[in-house]
């Protein structure tokens, strides 16, 4: 029987993913550097240090990691006002968490985002106190796929893994959540991305049947 939901952030409650990306091409054109559309599927889900190799690869960067992360953040947060929800998912932590079902958030973006992120959704959300807690990039040695985010949200909520249910939308994401021996929900935005197996590979929250979760 599962008895906490753990929910990814970026592309997963919050519609956020072509925000991020738009910040990245944003501070990149600013500083003479050009990201292609075609980057986004590659660099969905990753940690900003990924993010900067990638790219750091693909043409030297004029920024140092630091100073890339600093200024993407600094452009994310000054426009997460106007980053909208995913449609039905906080209408879904609050209809769990009138079932008293414990929830909490775990993110690969950095702490300043990850705050951000969460402010908004308590100012959006039915029930603002649904999501215990909001874990982040900076709360960990290893960040996703590895399964130490997971891990450390179960710890600290006090459930088992194998008692907690995982909600992501991109491919590193979900191998975070089987790596962590959690169900895992892959509910993707984009057709293209392909997934290691999960548990369920949905296009709609509704497509689950919930209470069968919780028996």
């Amino acid at each position: 029987m599962i008895e906490a939901v753990l929910w990814d952030i970026d592309g997963t409650l919050l519609d956020s993913e072509p925000f991020h990306f738009k910040s990245i091409v944003a501070v990149c054109e600013a500083h003479g550097q050009t990201v292609p559309k075609s980057d986004y599927d590659r660099l969905l889900g990753r940690s900003m240090a990924e993010v900067y190799a990638m790219l750091n690869a693909a043409q030297p960067m004029p920024l140092d990691l630091p100073q890339l992360a600093a200024a993407c953040s600094d452009y994310y947060v000054a426009n997460v006002a106007d980053v909208p929800a995913r449609a039905g998912a906080l209408e879904k932590v609050a209809e769990l968490a009138e079932r008293g079902i414990l929830q909490a958030c775990v993110s690969n973006s950095g702490r300043r985002v990850v705050e951000a992120n969460f402010s908004a959704i308590a100012d959006t959300i039915a029930m603002p106190d649904a999501l215990r807690f909001a874990l982040s990039r900076d709360d960990v040695a290893h960040g996703k796929p590895h399964p130490e985010p997971y891990l450390r949200a179960a710890e600290r909520l006090g459930v088992a893994p194998s008692a907690c249910l995982v909600v992501e939308d991109s491919p590193i994401g979900a191998r975070s959540g089987k790596a962590a021996g959690m169900v895992t929900i892959a509910w993707p935005q984009h057709a293209t991305l392909e997934f290691d197996p999960v548990d369920h590979l949905i296009a709609d929250l509704h497509d689950l049947d919930w209470p069968a979760f919780f028996r």
